[in-house]
């Protein structure tokens, strides 16, 4: 499993001196972002690199409303999910925020997950890469992908991942200089804390979580929680947050559904399907069975193949469909079943209801291509890529659809727009030497393709340069 380390210096949150520019002696903004998506061409291609629409949606939409309060709001940033049920969450250069599937499954309330997300964004605000690289001037530091590989490498679980990133001895040398230190980790909780007030969200949330871990790993000293070992927390850290936390007004924040949807669906997933299944058909069956607890039942007899258990779940769940994601849900399980009509028509109302939300139309598209209308599917995400203009995952839908319209030369532009996006130019050059051999691109598709051969050349050369 891939983790990754931040580091900081020590600063009062609300006295914290202007950082940006200082940190920015050796590395750019432009050579971190670079260095980031170094890391994310590795990430996205790990088979724990989670590709769940409705999850990503909301952990986007969690993070941003937390960016949006952060001393950095005009900062790129992304956010992402790792399958894995260890509790930890990690910050890269360039903005790349990564969440373990075990940290939302343990998170008992929003405030929670949003502290643990406040104090990694802190990490990228305060510039703290840029920092370290800063105070390596001397050392052979002349490679974006050496560090690259250095930082997948400081906080991996997996040894033998670990002996062959930092191979060389310039990661080596690197690697070795990217821990934590106790007053790395306060400037983040300081800063961090303040974000999570700032936007709206119970500050103690980020204080009860790492509590909470603490008495953990006290516990199970041998086995402490990942958390821990990637972000040291002392009875130090904890006072110096109480304390904070007095000087701060009391806010409740009541958990979204969104939030209580996606942690019974990451807890549904994990594990195997059955365990999951008699799971969540217990607590179904309990007088603590909620929506989220019925949601997260259908999720998992979806998954161990318990059709008819799905279906009556669903049934006892709000009649209202109060979130996209129980749209979603009661789509697919007319797919399931072969009713792509029956989840059209549901699809369509929620879309009428929902209209900005990204996995609905992800979802509908996918409906008619079932249903076999393949012309109005290319129609419907052609019309939506004019809104969602860098979304990936309708121009795979595009490439999907112009596929089963037999439109060779143009589903394989699009799926190469598509590598693009993911900053995959090795993928994108192939997809578009396909559309060149396809035999049936017109005049203005050949002219695209070879433009953006062109421009991905250019781009492998200067890349190139030292």
């Amino acid at each position: 499993m891939i983790l990754v380390v931040c580091t900081a210096f020590p600063a009062r949150a609300y006295e914290l001196p202007d950082l940006g520019e200082s940190a920015r002696t050796t590395m750019s903004e432009a050579q971190e972002g670079q260095l980031g998506r170094e890391i994310m061409r590795q990430i996205r291609v790990d088979k724990d690199f989670l590709d769940d629409a409705e999850a990503t949606e909301y952990i986007n939409r969690l993070g941003r409303q937390l960016v949006a309060a952060s001393p950095a709001p005009y900062r790129h940033f992304e956010f992402f999910i790792v399958r894995d049920p260890s509790i930890n969450a990690f910050a890269l250069p360039g903005g790349y925020v990564g969440v373990h599937t075990g940290l939302i499954s343990a998170a008992r309330n929003e405030s929670e997950l949003a502290g643990v997300l406040a104090h990694e964004i802190s990490h990228v605000t305060q510039n703290h890469i840029a920092r370290i690289v800063d105070s390596q001037k001397g050392s052979a530091l002349t490679s974006l992908a050496a560090l690259a590989i250095a930082i997948l490498a400081a906080r991996s679980d997996n040894p033998q991942m670990a002996q062959a990133a930092i191979a060389t001895a310039q990661a080596m040398q690197i690697q070795s200089q990217l821990d934590y230190t106790r007053e790395h980790e306060k400037e983040a909780d300081r800063v961090g804390l303040q974000t999570l007030a700032d936007s709206g969200y119970d500050p103690a949330g980020m204080a009860s979580f790492f509590e909470r871990l603490l008495a953990k790993g006290r516990l199970y000293q041998s086995e402490a929680p990942a958390y821990l070992r990637t972000h040291p927390l002392t009875h130090e850290r904890m006072a110096d947050l109480q304390n904070r936390l007095g000087e701060m007004k009391y806010r409740q924040h009541a958990d979204s559904l969104d939030f209580q949807l996606v942690r019974a669906r990451v807890q549904a997933s994990e594990g195997e399907a059955a365990d999951a299944y008699n799971y969540f058909k217990a607590l179904a069956g309990s007088r603590q069975s909620d929506d989220a607890t019925r949601y997260g039942y259908v999720i998992a007899a979806l998954r161990a193949g318990e059709r008819d258990a799905a279906t009556k779940a669903f049934g006892k769940l709000d009649p209202d469909l109060a979130s996209p994601m129980l749209v979603t849900l009661a789509a697919r399980l007319r797919l399931e079943t072969n009713q792509p009509v029956k989840a059209l028509a549901i699809l369509k109302a929620g879309l009428a209801k929902y209209s900005g939300y990204r996995p609905l139309a992800y979802t509908y598209v996918h409906a008619l291509l079932a249903a076999g209308r393949a012309d109005e599917a290319r129609a419907f995400v052609t019309e939506r890529l004019r809104i969602w203009e860098d979304d990936q995952n309708l121009f795979r839908l595009l490439a999907e659809s112009d596929h089963a319209l037999g439109r060779r030369a143009e589903g394989h532009l699009a799926q190469a727009e598509a590598h693009i996006l993911l900053d995959q130019p090795a993928q994108a050059m192939e997809q578009l030497q396909l559309a060149r051999q396809a035999g049936d691109g017109d005049f203005y598709t050949l002219s695209v393709v070879d433009a953006r051969l062109r421009e991905l050349r250019e781009r492998e050369q200067r890349e190139k340069k030292p």
